[in-house]
């Protein structure tokens, strides 16, 4: 079974390329196994991704790799769909969190988006209500208080009915002149409670910046006495009538 090998269609290599002989794959394909058993090529994949879907195919060389047979391409299918993601629609933050508040009298519209290998079924609902919108897109206009309470948009897989992903929040209606916390607040209250204070501290430290590149500049600027110069100096002594060399020694004080 030496001659043998289970081989992988990569798309970005544009080639095809053997499991259980380049190294520099197994990073990728941790989760794949090829072996020798009983004069049989088994090949076993655990945890199977969509990615690993295919196609593969069974070819056998002799020696001088010159006489080549190449078996069908085989693939199989793999059904998957990822977690729900909640976007609301001309949103500065367009992300939805567990609550949403919103203005008594706005207008609410959220996309309910899942990652699936076929388009997913979506449908919504409301807690303690018989009601129902089977499209991705909730919308609400001209909210008002009893709008308020807990949605939830179920994703159902398109062919496998039992693949099924959920994702909830909550929606609370406040009245118009009701302050509301940063989920809700207006362009002109980000420019206010946020930006105007993030761009009078970077001012701030702008000219500290300044002021010690200024000072720096200063300093250097000041004559520097040498130590070279310092040395040739020659201190006054008491009795002297003028400066020694520094070289004669002389017994009387230093006057202070």
């Amino acid at each position: 079974m030496r001659h043998f090998a289970f081989q992988k269609y990569s798309k970005w290599m544009n080639r095809w390329f053997e499991l259980d002989t380049v190294r520099y794959f197994r990073c990728w394909y941790y989760n794949l196994n090829v072996s020798r058993e009983g004069g049989r090529l088994l090949m076993q994949l655990n945890d199977v991704s969509e990615w690993q879907k295919g196609p593969y195919r069974c070819v056998s060389s002799d020696d001088n790799f010159t006489d080549v047979v190449v078996s069908e391409n085989f693939t199989f299918t793999v059904y998957y769909l990822r977690d729900i993601y909640l976007q609301r629609a001309n949103s500065w933050s367009p992300s939805v969190a567990d609550y949403l508040l919103v203005e008594e009298g706005s207008d609410v519209e959220i996309k309910c988006s899942a990652s699936a290998d076929q388009e997913p079924f979506y449908e919504w609902s409301k807690e303690f209500s018989d009601w129902s919108w089977e499209y991705d897109t909730l919308t609400l206009t001209n909210v008002d208080r009893s709008d308020a309470g807990m949605y939830t948009c179920t994703a159902y897989h398109s062919d496998m009915p039992s693949i099924v992903k959920k994702k909830t929040f909550q929606l609370r209606v406040v009245p118009k002149s009701s302050s509301i916390s940063f989920a809700g607040l207006s362009l002109g209250d980000i420019l206010l409670y946020f930006v105007a204070p993030t761009v009078s501290l970077l001012l701030l430290v702008i000219t500290l910046i300044v002021f010690i590149i200024r000072h720096r500049r200063r300093q250097m600027k000041k004559p520097q006495i040498s130590l070279i110069e310092t040395e040739k100096r020659t201190p006054i002594y008491k009795g002297s009538s003028q400066s020694v060399c520094s070289t004669t020694s002389d017994t009387q004080p230093l006057v202070m």
